[in-house]
């Protein structure tokens, strides 16, 4: 597949959707995902550091580390050891990986319920506290406080191979952040909110219902993204 480059004197924002300006690497990062969820990268295109460099206007260096970290997410796979390709990002295979996730959390919540310590569901309810009263939220200031939320059910469960495997789930679908989907941070914050305050009880059954609950929420945010950028 062939990258269309913009006409002469085309100009692409680089504002972020907050009115935050992103660095390079975020910006080249946001356009290519953009690229990918819209269908204009397909599965299978090859992924060229010169053309994209030239098409988003900007030099080569922050489009390697934007490829860099869609490889990290298998966003993109490499083959015969240098050639980049766009990796399957279909719908499909979203729902698999969320699907896998909310096995693997739903169960974990449950484990975890009534062995997480007060100190640090307090800590976890603090930085979602703070991360509300930030006026322009960064996607790394979310994933942090996300990860954190996530991390330390999984962690408060006992099993590491679980953690680092929610962990790796999660990374995949990283590219849905507040950039894209950002009427889910406060439903999102309500709902970890809820989830730390089961997982701090005696009632695994609540805390599997309320993970599975958040999780199926987050499912149909990315579906309908998805769907809303192939349909313009």
């Amino acid at each position: 597949m062939e990258l269309i480059v913009p006409a002469e004197g085309a100009r692409l924002d680089r504002a972020a959707p907050g009115g935050t300006d992103l660095s390079l690497s975020d910006f080249a990062y946001g356009q290519i995902v953009d690229l990918m969820l819209s269908g204009k990268l397909q599965a299978g295109a090859v992924l060229q550091e010169r053309k994209l460099a030239e098409m988003l206007n900007i030099s080569r260096t922050p489009v390697r580390e934007a490829l860099g970290r869609l490889e990290a997410e298998q966003l993109v796979t490499r083959r015969h050891g240098r050639m980049l390709f766009v990796a399957d990002v279909s719908i499909e295979a979203y729902v698999s990986i969320l699907d896998m996730r909310r096995i693997l959390e739903v169960e974990a919540a449950g484990r975890a319920t009534g062995r997480l310590t007060v100190d640090k569901a307090t800590a976890v309810e603090q930085a979602i506290d703070e991360l509300l009263k930030v006026i322009e939220i960064t996607p790394a200031h979310h994933w942090a406080v996300d990860e954190m939320v996530h991390g330390t059910i999984a962690e408060a469960a006992g099993n590491p191979l679980v953690v680092s495997t929610i962990r790796d789930l999660r990374r995949r679908t990283h590219i849905f952040n507040t950039s894209r989907i950002p009427h889910r941070l406060l439903p999102g914050a309500s709902e970890h909110l809820g989830l730390l305050h089961a997982v701090s009880g005696n009632d695994p059954e609540t805390s599997r219902q309320l993970m599975g609950q958040h999780l199926d929420n987050v499912r149909d945010a990315i579906i309908d993204h998805i769907l809303g950028r192939r349909r313009s």
